[in-house]
């Protein structure tokens, strides 16, 4: 899986929260993935860009935990990890805000 291509390929917004922004250091970016990526794919990108720590987050193991993952506003589970995303969608990865 090639991600960051500088050429032809899907445009996907991602925007991260607690957590996973403090991994990144950036609050949302714009990443370059390839026709017919998947969410898994996405993960893997962001696994190959931003290392061990990433990895560390986005195990099943932690999406099962709390990570939450939505794509185009849709909270996605584990079994959506093989859905297909869009050229211009947004997706969203951290932890949920807590209310009180």
């Amino acid at each position: 899986m090639l991600c960051l291509k500088p050429v032809a390929g899907l445009r996907v917004k991602v925007s991260y929260l607690s957590i996973l922004r403090d991994a990144t250091g950036v609050k949302e970016e714009e990443l370059q993935l390839d026709e017919g990526a998947t969410v898994e794919d996405l993960i893997r990108c962001l696994i190959e860009k931003y290392g061990e720590r990433m990895r560390r987050l986005l195990t099943d193991s932690e999406i099962e935990q709390g990570i939450m993952i939505t794509l185009d506003g849709a909270l996605l589970s584990k079994a959506d990890m093989k859905n297909k995303i869009s050229d211009g969608s947004e997706v969203l990865i951290g932890l949920p805000p807590f209310g009180g």
